[in-house]
């Protein structure tokens, strides 16, 4: 299963905060009611940091490689 490394994750403080604010809105979005544009901006945003941090988490790290 996949295992989230919570130091390569608070490594990028921006994107971290992006992509938790980004999945609280969309889960409320009944609640907000967004037109749908800024929903699809959202959606995108929402998959880019996604692949973004399954990326860095696939990489190795180079403090973990023992060299």
């Amino acid at each position: 299963m996949f295992k989230i490394d919570t130091q390569k994750f608070l490594d990028h403080p921006l994107q971290a905060s992006l992509l938790v604010v980004d999945f609280g809105l969309l889960m409320f979005m009944p609640l907000i009611r967004p037109p749908v544009f800024l929903s699809v901006l959202l959606v995108g945003g929402l998959v880019y940091l996604s692949m973004y941090f399954g990326a860095v988490c696939a990489t190795p790290d180079a403090r973990s490689s023992g060299a």
